[in-house]
């Protein structure tokens, strides 16, 4: 049997009578180690799932916001001449993003001034995320915004942003059924929003006067019944003369604005008249 002698302590130590002793050590010693390295790799393996998914959520986020420029920002009233005198006006927003046009409105006082505070970035880059209902905004210079989609705004000056006010109002009008009293070539326009009915849309036919000198709109609300008719020179504003095979677009073209496909918008007549005639037939249309 070998012996070890052990100095400063006074006592022989027997590797034979140790070693039942020693084996639960070296095999507990095995099993540490595994586990650690048990553990390191869960460690390991859980910081590259977090770090996998902190780049997916990261992605998703910037692939969420697209470019689009901010074309045009105006402040209006919603409700036109019958809003409660605290009534807080809306902003609308019309962008540019690829070869469309995005709109949408909101109201300073649901969101702090930050609304308002938008007009600055007119003409510049932004980034936009698009759900059904809302529009976040993120300029380039301040926090991001949450806007409403959509707008029934109709001063816009750029036609693709009339266009996108027009188009869900002409979609509704498209889901009635077409009364009998339409005729068959009268369509659908943007209503003025104005009067005791205040209609979303209506039903618009035009025509030039037997005279040339005029073009007669006859309206209908969706019921059929009569709204009246409106008058037109048969001229544009910038005074380019319309011939009589004249088309109108009704995409851009609202009730109390017709605006013809080749994009120039008709002059309103403001002459006189009683029961539909003119007062002064000889006077020029002005």
């Amino acid at each position: 049997m070998e012996s070890l002698w052990i100095e400063g302590v006074g006592c022989t130590f027997n590797r034979m009578a140790a070693a039942p002793l020693l084996l639960p050590l070296r095999r507990m010693q095995v099993l540490n180690r595994r586990k650690a390295r048990g553990t390191i790799l869960l460690i390991l393996l859980a910081a590259l799932v977090a770090a996998g998914f902190s780049v997916r959520a990261s992605a998703r986020a910037a692939k969420g916001y697209e470019a689009a420029t901010l074309v045009e920002t105006e402040t209006y009233l919603p409700c036109a001449s019958g809003c409660f005198p605290a009534v807080e006006p809306a902003r609308a927003f019309c962008f540019h993003m690829g070869d469309g046009a995005v709109i949408g409105e909101g109201q300073s006082y649901f969101h702090e001034g930050k609304v308002n505070g938008m007009e600055d970035f007119a003409g510049s880059q932004v980034a936009i995320r698009l759900s059904r209902r809302s529009i976040w905004v993120r300029p380039p210079d301040g926090p991001t915004v949450k806007i409403e989609r959509g707008s029934q705004f109709e001063g816009f000056k750029d036609n693709g942003c009339v266009a996108e006010v027009h188009r869900p109002i002409l979609a509704q009008a498209h889901g009635y059924r077409r009364p009998a009293k339409i005729p068959a070539d009268a369509v659908a326009i943007a209503g003025s929003g104005k009067g005791d009915y205040r209609p979303l849309f209506l039903w618009f036919e035009c025509a030039m006067e037997p005279d040339a000198k005029g073009i007669t709109c006859r309206r209908w609300y969706k019921d059929g019944e009569s709204a009246g008719a409106d008058w037109f020179c048969a001229r544009t504003v910038d005074g380019a003369a319309v011939g009589t095979d004249f088309a109108f677009d009704p995409l851009l073209s609202h009730s109390e604005r017709v605006v013809l496909t080749s994009g120039a918008v008709l002059q309103h007549d403001n002459r006189g008249r009683t029961n539909g005639a003119l007062d002064r037939p000889s006077e020029a249309c002005r």
